[in-house]
Protein backbone atom coordinates (compact mmCIF):
# COMPACT_ATOMS: atom_id res chain seq x y z
CA UNK A 1 0.00 0.00 0.00
CA UNK A 2 1.38 3.37 -1.04
CA UNK A 3 0.09 6.06 1.30
CA UNK A 4 0.33 9.81 0.81
CA UNK A 5 -0.26 12.50 3.46
CA UNK A 6 -2.52 15.40 2.46
CA UNK A 7 -4.75 18.06 3.92
CA UNK A 8 -8.15 16.60 3.03
CA UNK A 9 -9.89 19.98 3.21
CA UNK A 10 -7.72 21.56 0.50
CA UNK A 11 -7.24 18.78 -2.05
CA UNK A 12 -10.15 17.32 -4.02
CA UNK A 13 -9.12 13.68 -4.41
CA UNK A 14 -11.59 10.89 -5.13
CA UNK A 15 -10.64 9.01 -1.93
CA UNK A 16 -12.24 11.81 0.13
CA UNK A 17 -15.33 12.32 -2.05
CA UNK A 18 -18.86 11.12 -1.20
CA UNK A 19 -19.30 10.05 -4.82
CA UNK A 20 -16.45 7.52 -4.58
CA UNK A 21 -17.94 4.30 -3.18
CA UNK A 22 -15.88 3.26 -0.17
CA UNK A 23 -18.40 2.80 2.69
CA UNK A 24 -15.78 1.50 5.15
CA UNK A 25 -13.23 4.22 4.22
CA UNK A 26 -10.62 1.51 3.70
CA UNK A 27 -8.47 3.72 1.47
CA UNK A 28 -8.08 6.56 4.00
CA UNK A 29 -6.54 6.74 7.48
CA UNK A 30 -6.31 9.64 9.93
CA UNK A 31 -2.79 10.96 10.49
CA UNK A 32 -3.54 14.22 12.36
CA UNK A 33 -7.31 14.60 11.82
CA UNK A 34 -7.68 17.69 14.03
CA UNK A 35 -5.42 19.51 11.52
CA UNK A 36 -7.09 17.84 8.54
CA UNK A 37 -4.05 15.65 7.71
CA UNK A 38 -4.99 12.22 6.39
CA UNK A 39 -3.24 9.39 4.56
CA UNK A 40 -4.75 7.74 1.52
CA UNK A 41 -3.84 5.01 -0.91
CA UNK A 42 -3.75 6.61 -4.35
CA UNK A 43 -3.86 3.29 -6.20
CA UNK A 44 -7.04 1.78 -4.73
CA UNK A 45 -9.80 1.56 -7.34
CA UNK A 46 -13.44 1.97 -6.33
CA UNK A 47 -16.65 2.76 -8.15
CA UNK A 48 -17.45 6.40 -8.86
CA UNK A 49 -21.19 6.58 -8.28
CA UNK A 50 -21.94 9.48 -10.64
CA UNK A 51 -20.53 7.77 -13.73
CA UNK A 52 -20.60 4.12 -12.67
CA UNK A 53 -16.92 3.70 -13.52
CA UNK A 54 -13.87 2.67 -11.49
CA UNK A 55 -11.57 5.50 -10.39
CA UNK A 56 -8.31 5.51 -8.46
CA UNK A 57 -8.38 7.26 -5.10
CA UNK A 58 -5.63 9.64 -6.20
CA UNK A 59 -7.55 11.13 -9.12
CA UNK A 60 -9.17 14.55 -8.91
CA UNK A 61 -12.93 14.80 -8.67
CA UNK A 62 -14.69 17.59 -10.56
CA UNK A 63 -17.93 17.04 -8.57
CA UNK A 64 -16.15 16.82 -5.21
CA UNK A 65 -18.19 16.64 -1.99
CA UNK A 66 -16.08 15.95 1.11
CA UNK A 67 -17.20 12.90 3.08
CA UNK A 68 -15.29 13.60 6.30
Amino acid sequence: MYEININSKMIKKCAFCRNWYDPTNSAINPKTPNLGIWQYDANVRKKRLLRNTNQKGGEFCSKFEIKL
